[in-house]
């Protein structure tokens, strides 16, 4: 088949916290739209799965160890069914191509994303990749972390940036590399797509005063599809907490040693939508201080110079600022603040109640004794919500052995 035959594969690799959830949900509200421009959009729960797998390939991730001999993305089974799929999909008269929107594809080695493409010789592979100021999407990131087991502070995780941007390994800046190093992602996927063929998209800050559906216009013209024949009236579900609330997940799951399982990201789920959000609007948000501030403007000025050199870049490049500027709000010394001690103790008292709620929804009592009190220092507070939360995450641990058991028995 010859590139003129070959359908097109649009692949959207993140990065995280730069508009990858509303592109996604916009896609989905838009499969019958989009059908009938031609283009496939797959499920995204299959997507995920298949994303999932694939990274967990020897080497393939940088999540994982490098691999002397990296095994072709096919020996995924849920990848090697995805691209099926696409490729079935796109046989059918009138097909232009498909569409895969997945951030974790971002965590891809330079290797992983070439097993990743090679996967996909049927098709005319465009890359896309968002990308967001960092001195908003560091603190943004964090914010993620903290539902997802992350036991580092905002100013541990700033410092640990900082850190490994200078080349010093650190854990508390860990997740930074996978996460919200563009130039390494781009770097490593440029290596395997042609510069026309991957395009980076800059996130419109806030005080350019423009709507969020600009970047799905840009997300559009990618695809070479009209933005008017489509809707961006979709609902937004990733809600971003209030500092305090995230600090005391984070003091929470340290006095867990939390491991992101099922359990926990269920409980943690529903007491975000049903217990925390409704703190959002009373609570400060984290903000750099100057040597952060720098560090972001750093990686900013390098996104842009490897972005240049290696994609098509979209959008006004001011966006993302190199310089500091002087007018900007900044934390006063060599590390940001922690949240105010009273926003904490607030989230503590919103996430106990909530535990105790969830838990009794679930057959079980996590406070038997009548809920703990919440006066004392900070760490015993913390340590009491602890205790009364893992009672939550077992019970639901139960449930759901409980229910395998049922379907496994009929």
């Amino acid at each position: 088949m010859t590139s003129a035959q070959r359908p097109r594969l649009v692949v959207h690799i993140g990065a995280m916290k730069t508009g990858t959830t509303y592109l996604q949900n916009v896609l989905a509200a838009n499969v019958d739209a989009l059908g009938a421009l031609g283009w496939y959009v797959p499920k995204q729960r299959r997507v995920v799965q298949a994303t999932t797998e694939v990274l967990a390939l020897p080497g393939v991730s940088i999540a994982n160890p490098a691999a002397d001999d990296v095994p072709p993305a096919t020996a995924s089974r849920r990848w090697a069914a995805l691209v099926d799929d696409l490729r079935e999909q796109a046989a059918r008269p009138g097909s232009v191509g498909g569409v895969v929107s997945m951030e974790f594809l971002s965590f891809a080695r330079q290797v992983g994303a070439r097993r990743i493409v090679e996967s996909l010789a049927d098709f005319d592979v465009d890359v896309v990749i968002t990308v967001r100021d960092a001195m908003r999407a560091l603190p943004s990131q964090w914010n993620a972390l903290t539902a997802n087991g992350f036991q580092y502070t905002w100013p541990e995780f700033a410092v640990g940036v900082r850190a490994f941007m200078a080349g010093t390994k650190d854990p508390a800046g860990r997740p930074f590399r996978r996460t919200q190093d563009v130039p390494r992602m781009v770097r490593a996927w440029s290596a395997s797509v042609e510069r026309d063929r991957f395009t980076t998209l800059l996130v419109p800050p806030p005080a350019a005063g423009l709507p969020r559906s600009v970047l799905w216009d840009r997300f559009a013209d990618v695809l070479g599809v009209d933005p008017a024949r489509t809707t961006t009236e979709v609902e937004f579900d990733n809600p971003q907490l209030g500092y305090g609330s995230c600090e005391l997940l984070v003091r929470v799951n340290a006095a867990l040693d939390a491991t992101p399982t099922p359990d926990y990201r269920w409980v943690l789920r529903r007491l975000t939508r049903e217990h925390l959000l409704d703190l959002r609007e009373g609570q400060t948000r984290p903000r750099n201080d100057r040597p952060t501030a720098v560090a972001a403007a750093d990686l900013n000025a390098r996104t842009l110079t490897v972005a240049g050199e290696r994609t098509v870049v979209v959008g006004d490049r001011s966006g993302l600022p190199t310089h500091v500027a002087d007018d900007l709000s900044l934390d006063p010394g060599d590390r940001p603040r922690l949240a105010p001690e009273a926003e904490v103790r607030d989230a503590a008292h919103a996430v106990l109640a909530g535990a105790v709620a969830i838990g009794r929804d679930l057959g079980v009592d996590p406070a038997p004794d009548g809920l703990p009190s919440l006066d004392g220092d900070l760490d015993t507070v913390v340590r009491r919500v602890a205790g009364v939360l893992a009672a939550t995450i077992e019970a639901r641990a139960a449930q759901r052995a409980r229910r395998e058991h049922e379907r496994a028995q009929r």
